[in-house]
């Protein structure tokens, strides 16, 4: 059986967004690398597969695939495809643990990625993202400037669309709303050109809380409706609860509380069942303030304290000083 084909196969049904028949094509070449002996090739697979189980919301699987990608490739000794494992791996802390970990794969991966422009330029991109949840924005952006400049070296369009995806987080996070919007728009166009459809729908995720800040609801509303459809589509489960976080803020913007409420705690379950620690947080938070709104102050306090906490346990200290002096604005419990 050529294994090159099925490689290729696999990576075009993944990069296309069908995930299920990705699976299936990564299951072969893993079956089909390993009677051929073919440890590299079988490394890359488990790692690409690792990948799809995350966004299908089954973190233990994506561990799983990633342990068993690392000990491939450290036994071939392949700094690359180290790198690769150990970058992914970091992207997984960071969305399901926490930062010291991420951190700590990513150094590695940076280290070993440091002749390699296009996998150090990923690398980059997930330091990026560490430093930014730290609150630390000079050096997100540098960072993400650097890999930017790398990907277009390159001519990488998907690894431009992220990088611009990343960027429109950070101008959001520093409240430059319209030049968030900007990079939004940027990565979507990427996205598109080339056919990363999950890409494109995390971009409509975020432009829409952007698009909420300026007081868009509506066209808010619609992106997120149409990023649901999207990842309906891909199988992928794990951005559930970011969609369902972000039409919540909708619904609470047009102040229909109660559907707002309801569709938080939707939002929380599904961020448990998936793993997705960060989302869950930034859910407790929108529900503190949504108690609060409506006058139900201890339970907004007990929000607010569980969202501080789990934002401390994940290293992201920026949020959790945020969201303290949120709960100390509170009136005090009589």
């Amino acid at each position: 059986m050529d294994t090159a084909a099925l490689m290729a196969r696999a990576r075009t049904y993944e990069h296309s967004g069908a995930r299920h028949e990705a699976e299936a094509a990564y299951d072969s070449l893993i079956v089909a690398a390993a009677r051929q002996e073919e440890p590299a090739l079988l490394a890359e697979a488990f790692r690409r597969r690792a990948v799809l189980a995350h966004q299908a919301g089954d973190s233990a699987r994506a561990r799983s695939g990633l342990q068993q990608s690392y000990a491939l490739a450290t036994l071939l000794g392949d700094r690359r495809l180290t790198a690769e494992t150990l970058n992914t791996l970091g992207g997984l802390e960071l969305e399901t643990r926490n930062l010291a970990a991420a951190e700590a794969a990513l150094a590695e991966a940076a280290a070993l990625a440091r002749d390699d422009p296009a996998v150090l330029a990923r690398v980059s991109q997930n330091l990026g993202i560490v430093a930014n949840i730290r609150g630390d924005h000079a050096t997100a952006e540098a960072c993400y400037a650097r890999s930017l400049a790398a990907y277009e070296a390159l001519s990488d369009a998907d690894g431009s669309a992220i990088a611009r995806h990343n960027l429109g987080m950070l101008a959001a996070d520093r409240g430059d709303y319209l030049q968030a919007s900007a990079h939004f728009h940027a990565c979507g166009r990427l996205a598109e050109a080339s056919g990363n459809a999950h890409l494109g729908a995390l971009c409509l995720v975020n432009h829409a809380e952007v698009m909420l800040a300026l007081g868009r609801t509506a066209d808010a509303r619609a992106a997120l409706q149409a990023a649901e459809r999207a990842f309906e589509a891909l199988d992928a489960h794990f951005d559930a609860p970011d969609v369902q976080r972000g039409i919540a803020l909708c619904d609470r913007a047009d102040g229909l509380l109660a559907q707002a409420e309801s569709r938080l705690v939707r939002a929380r379950e599904l961020a448990r069942l998936t793993d997705a620690r960060l989302t869950e947080a930034e859910i407790d938070r929108d529900l503190g303030r949504l108690y609060a709104e409506t006058g139900r102050m201890a339970d907004a306090r007990a929000a607010l304290h569980e969202a501080a906490a789990a934002f401390t346990a994940l290293g992201a200290l920026a949020d959790a000083d945020k969201t303290r002096r949120e709960l100390t604005a509170l009136s005090p419990a009589r």
